[in-house]
């Protein structure tokens, strides 16, 4: 009878161990799917499979990882609101250090969403703990300072930090490398005294669509104008 029980308990032992595995390699899967998802800028798509990695997550790095590919989602898709509400979560969740990139990503994430807000000193608070979780890496790339700096009108030294880093921007993803692409033409458009960007700057433009980051004047007049000037404040008509 000893025999049968120690054999049940191995047959379980086996299917546990067998069960994890697959939803171990079931989430990474889709983590990785919606990751390159979100990449092409297919946000519809890639909220979709995250959230169903979010649903296979066992261990508490993986629910933060798929949980801050939510909130980046929310964000581009701007869901401003949602994105904030997630990233706060997580930038002051105990668990949060146990996937270090999702660590100091998740308060740069929010002071970037504090800065649409125009609550800049919320911003900055949490742009400076961006800072100190951040790993001694090379070529770091913050889109919450570039929307801070932005936001304070130190538009020279939005476009410095821009230029600075072309090698990191070039690695982010479709949308925020368009993203990235407006901002510096904004900035570079408050710069100049003819209000107008042309040549190097204009070609920053040429691969957003109209409407795609409306939000981003939802709270900002002076970016709502640019937005309007430039044309891609509204959809266009299907």
């Amino acid at each position: 009878m000893e025999w049968l029980q120690v054999g049940l308990l191995l047959v379980i032992s086996i299917a546990m161990v067998v069960y994890i595995s697959w939803r171990a390699e079931r989430w990474a899967a889709l983590l990785r799917h919606g990751a390159a998802l979100l990449e092409a800028g297919d946000l519809s798509a890639a909220q979709r499979v995250l959230k169903d990695a979010e649903g296979h997550a066992l261990l508490a790095p993986e629910h933060v990882l798929a949980r801050l590919y939510l909130g980046c989602c929310a964000l581009f898709q701007g869901r401003v609101d949602t994105a904030r509400s997630e990233l706060l979560a997580l930038s002051r969740g105990w668990r949060t250090w146990e996937a270090p990139d999702a660590y100091a990503a998740a308060p740069d994430m929010l002071a970037a969403c504090l800065a649409l807000e125009g609550e800049l000193v919320e911003a900055r608070h949490w742009l400076e703990i961006a800072h100190r979780r951040h790993r001694p890496v090379a070529a770091t790339f913050s889109l919450g300072e570039v929307l801070i700096l932005c936001r304070e009108e130190c538009y020279g030294a939005a476009v410095r930090l821009l230029d600075d880093r072309l090698d990191a921007t070039a690695k982010k993803q479709v949308q925020a490398r368009r993203l990235f692409g407006l901002l510096r033409a904004f900035a570079w458009d408050a710069l100049t005294a003819e209000g107008g960007a042309s040549g190097e700057e204009q070609k920053g433009l040429d691969s957003v669509r109209p409407g795609e980051f409306s939000y981003l004047g939802a709270q900002w007049p002076r970016m709502a104008a640019f937005l309007h000037a430039r044309g891609l404040r509204d959809k266009e008509a299907a």
